[in-house]
């Protein structure tokens, strides 16, 4: 008999779904075989036919007494309600029992280390790629950054490495700082020092999403969404109960320590968990040896509780603190001297009411806070630039974000769903870049060239609904509008001398509209069709918008290293717009007993992308150290692309597997209207019509140009032999990563080309006993001198960077 499908069903429904008919129709979803019903005065009978203990003839024999409370009225008949009388229990033989896709994902991870047929087999509909903190454990993950770029369930985006434990991820050749997390919406404070998630250890999520396009209305304007969604306090049957598990890593290229305890309890009303975690780490030697400024140390808290308030209300809270100190950033401006993040979640559930089946809502506030500076000698190792120059600088920022969302679900008959709501999500943001130097015989002292205090306030409303979930064809449709105001709050005083030449900031950035408003829509639609033969096929279409940020508006000339040849100021500009795409993408999938596959290709146009111009050079267009940046629309960008795997079970114990995953991205309209003249002490910037885009810099570009910052083709070719078992307590992987060159790259911002190169891995991992798990590996084994497309490389002499050589590493993970 499968009550627990029936009871599901059923304890969703609520009120408005207790006739026969409608009886009858769970019962046809939920089992196989004919079933029946019965409503007693106090009690629901149900049993199956034909399952074991009946009669066969229709008469239930194996009755449930008091599985629901029934609340009974008659209004020309019976109105009943059926209320859960017990939340759900999570197992807590983790720390927090994962959502249902990704548990499809693990049960084939540990089969072999990140299993494909588990990540395919649990792919939404719309392609969305899953990673979870079981993998963090396999592949000694250090933050959420790292994790999404380790992992073999999430073949969509890459990543830029700037520390073990600053890993910033691009989505299909989204731009930096373009990107938020949401759940808490993470936002990076500074955006070429932190990230939206390198604050996040791997170790403290639940999982993360990734969903490669605007095919969901959920999250807030944008084109691609990180979910971020942190690990919950659990909850036990009726007997209190503790569990607890300490973990240790250490990997021997940088000397890298990590250990972890965490304790967790409770029953099945309330329960608790709470962990902390250090991280310490030295530079790192890449593959000829070279020593890399990588040093860091890192602490974090983690801290949640949840309660049953009532039969049918839930409330959940999660505290997260992040201390980092010493993070040396290897191609940035600066290093983090400290870092300080706190984060508070609280999420509210209330079910099975008159009026809907569902409501959450959760709300959040996050804060960063750091200093950093550009003083330390493997800073000026590798930009002799600013020796050259005398300079001298600190940074300071303070960042906030804040919010709530509120959904409302309304579950249908047959599995449908139809969810709306409101969000808002605020952004206060401050940063300040004190430095002092000299060029020629033009010198500055204590200048400030920073991002000025200012605001960006996102309300939104938004709908999305979603077929039957278990026929042939499914279909995922939504929407959503939201208004984005924007606004400078800094003291005008305190705008008036910026800048290395003391200028207001109305002057250096071109324009003094310092507000701006604007209005977004979004809208997609996910078609996923059975084709039978085990194939499945799917499409989607989204169009979105999305706001420029106050990096993007307000910037006022700090130094900040956005593209890979370094040594770049970034200038804001008030009045750019924002951003247009319109996105398709298809997708084919075979699932067969011995062997998956997976292919996707998507086609994005973009009008008014937001991308740079190159307004000016340093010292000369001879010997190019510096090229001072200007944030600019062009009138149309492409990004079109391919992912894909697959795997095949060669025997019980030995599994092949192959993924690619390519991006192409064009700029169209590259010269543009107008070219940007830079700001000086005499002049203010400005722009000049009827010159292509760039002229004052004196570098020059095609009328079509690729983007900047996108990664090339890259492709993985694996074996993984394990235990031949549902779930193996052993299993080893041995994969051979090729990126091919990138040569598809922004002259007009002297961005480089870079070669191609191969690297392999070796994983394992071994459960001696059922709650202890070993792992360990080799990274790089042939120790391959190499570098990522993304990397900084020295235009004058200095130290360029390049990835880890070779390097051991192992850990462990005792639950108890």
């Amino acid at each position: 008999m499968q009550t627990p499908t029936i009871w599901n069903r059923l304890a969703r429904l609520g009120a408005r779904r207790s006739s026969a008919g409608v009886a009858i129709c769970l019962c046809a979803i939920a089992s196989s075989a004919p079933c029946a019903w019965a409503v007693g005065e106090n009690s629901v009978w149900i049993s199956d036919y034909d399952s074991p203990g009946s009669d066969g003839e229709g008469s239930p024999v194996e009755p449930f007494l008091d599985v629901f409370d029934i609340d009974r009225t008659t209004n020309e008949g019976e109105q009943v309600q059926f209320q859960d009388l017990q939340s759900r229990q999570i197992d807590a033989t983790q720390p927090t029992a994962l959502p249902s896709t990704a548990q499809r994902a693990n049960a084939q991870l540990l089969s072999g280390l990140g299993g494909l047929s588990g990540a395919i087999a649990g792919l939404d509909p719309a392609g969305y790629d899953i990673a979870s903190r079981s993998e963090a454990v396999l592949r000694a993950t250090t933050d959420t950054g790292d994790l999404l770029g380790t992992s073999p369930t999430v073949l969509n985006l890459g990543v830029q490495r700037r520390n073990p434990i600053v890993n910033d991820p691009r989505v299909r050749g989204s731009r930096v700082g373009s990107l938020a997390a949401s759940g808490s919406y993470w936002v990076p404070a500074r955006i070429d020092l932190d990230t939206a998630i390198s604050k996040i250890d791997s170790r403290v999520i639940d999982e993360v999403v990734v969903i490669p396009g605007p095919y969901s209305a959920l999250y807030g304007p944008g084109f691609e969404i990180i979910d971020v969604q942190l690990a919950a306090a659990p909850r036990f049957g009726e007997v209190f109960e503790t569990r607890g598990a300490s973990s240790v890593d250490y990997k021997t290229n940088g000397e890298q320590w990590y250990g972890r305890q965490s304790v967790w309890g409770g029953d099945e009303v309330w329960g608790f968990r709470g962990s902390y975690g250090h991280r310490t780490g030295n530079d790192y030697r890449s593959g000829d040896g070279t020593l890399i400024p990588s040093s860091y140390k890192s602490r974090d808290v983690d801290l949640a509780a949840g309660t049953q308030l009532t039969v049918n209300s839930a409330l959940d809270f999660n505290y997260l603190r992040q201390d980092q100190t010493d993070v040396e950033l290897a191609g940035q401006a600066f290093d983090i001297d400290w870092l300080v993040m706190d984060g508070y979640d609280v999420r509210y559930v209330l079910e099975n009411q008159a009026q809907y089946d569902r409501l959450e809502i959760e709300s959040w506030y996050n804060r960063t806070r750091f200093e950093g500076d550009a003083q330390r000698p493997s800073k000026r190792r590798q930009f002799p630039f600013y020796d050259f120059i005398q300079f001298v600088g600190v940074t300071d920022v303070d960042s906030l974000s804040t919010g709530y969302t509120a959904k409302f679900h309304w579950d249908g008959l047959c599995d449908e769903r139809l969810i709306a709501g409101t969000d808002l999500r605020f952004v206060n943001q401050e940063l300040n870049e004190i430095s002092s130097g000299r060029l020629g015989f033009f010198a500055w002292e204590n200048a400030n060239s920073p991002i000025p205090r200012s605001y960006s306030a996102n309300p939104g409303l938004f709908v999305q609904y979603n077929t039957d979930s278990q026929s042939d064809t499914r279909l995922t449709t939504g929407a959503r509008v939201d208004g984005v105001p924007m606004d400078i709050t800094a003291d005008p005083a305190s705008l008036e001398s910026l800048g290395i030449i003391g200028r207001p900031a109305s002057w250096i950035l071109g324009s003094s509209e310092f507000y701006q408003a604007e209005f977004l829509g979004a809208g997609f639609a996910t078609l996923e069709r059975s084709l039978g033969d085990n194939w499945t096929s799917g499409v989607s279409a989204g169009y979105a918008e999305r706001s420029p940020n106050q990096t993007e508006r307000y910037a006022v000339e700090p130094f900040m290293f956005l593209i890979q040849n370094g040594l770049n100021t970034v200038t804001g500009a008030p009045g750019i717009d924002k951003e247009r795409r319109l996105q398709v993408d298809f997708r084919l999938s075979k699932t067969e007993p011995r062997y998956r596959l997976q292919a996707n290709v998507y086609y994005a146009w973009v009008n008014d992308h937001i991308t740079f111009e190159a307004m000016s050079v340093v010292p000369s267009i001879q010997d190019v150290q510096q090229v001072n940046l200007k944030y600019v629309n062009t009138d149309l960008a492409t990004l079109w692309g391919t992912e894909a795997r697959g795997e095949y079970d060669w025997t019980p114990s030995l599994t092949p597997f192959a993924t690619l995953r390519y991006v192409e991205g064009d700029d169209r309209t590259r010269d543009g209207t107008f070219a940007t003249r830079q700001a000086t002490a005499a002049v203010p910037s400005e722009q000049v019509d009827g010159l292509p885009r760039g002229f004052f810099s004196g570098l020059g570009g095609g009328a079509t140009e690729p983007l900047p910052g996108i990664l090339p083709l890259e492709t993985w070719f694996g074996l993984r032999w394990h235990e031949a078992a549902t779930e193996p307590n052993w299993g080893l992987e041995l994969a051979m990563r090729v990126v091919e060159e990138q040569d598809r790259v922004a002259a007009s911002l002297r961005e480089s080309t870079t070669p191609g190169f191969t690297v392999y891995d070796l994983r394992g991992y071994w459960r001696p006993r059922e709650r202890l798990m070993l792992v360990g590996g080799i990274e790089n084994f042939t120790d391959k001198q190499y570098r990522e497309h993304l990397d900084y490389r020295s235009l004058s002499g200095g130290e360029s960077v390049f990835r880890p050589g070779i390097s051991l590493y192992a850990g462990t993970e005792w639950t108890y």
